[in-house]
């Protein structure tokens, strides 16, 4: 049964990106994927990597294990990659590079989704491909709180149709935005 991240390594083969941006890195695998579908693409990542805490992991719904940026650095040897390490909420807001394919799957809190795109916006080229993950049904969770579900309502998408199952109950899928 194939999983929601087939969809995104279909939509970089498609699209070939020149720039690929992706907000949550973590242990880079899916960065390894897009590159090896694209390997000319220059690659933006974006990751709290080993400063991350047990305070973010709680804001930010996080249950997973954290990597070392200089861990992740090398296994993108080879890829025009680079990485930045730190909260999206500060370091988008200084990056200033075109971008073409852009990954959003950091923080999960409305809060940082909503400021992960607001300073994504401004990078997109005209003919940018954008996608949020964590679009969430069913299981009891609050969307006005975690996931993209409320950001995407105010915007032109498309729910991709591919569901995985969240512990504890209910789906989460991928979404592509429309700028």
């Amino acid at each position: 049964m194939p999983n929601r991240y087939e969809q995104l390594h279909l939509a970089v083969r498609q699209k070939q990106p020149t720039a690929i941006l992706e907000v949550g890195t973590w242990n880079g695998e899916r960065a390894t994927h897009m590159l090896n579908l694209c390997p000319t693409a220059k690659y933006y990542g974006f990751d709290l990597f080993e400063t991350a805490t047990a305070e973010t992991d709680r804001i930010e719904f996080n249950c997973k294990k954290h990597h070392f940026r200089s861990d992740i650095l090398q296994r993108l040897g080879g890829f025009d990659a680079e990485l930045f390490l730190g909260n999206t909420r500060d370091t988008l807001k200084n990056f200033n590079k075109p971008v073409d394919f852009v990954w959003l799957d950091g923080g999960h809190s409305i809060e940082t989704i909503r400021s992960d795109w607001e300073n994504i916006k401004r990078v997109l080229m005209p003919d940018a491909w954008v996608f949020f993950d964590d679009y969430f049904e069913g299981g009891g969770i609050d969307t006005t709180t975690i996931g993209c579900n409320s950001l995407i309502a105010e915007l032109k998408h498309e729910i991709l149709p591919i569901k995985d199952w969240v512990i504890g109950g209910g789906t989460t899928q991928m979404v592509r935005v429309f700028p």
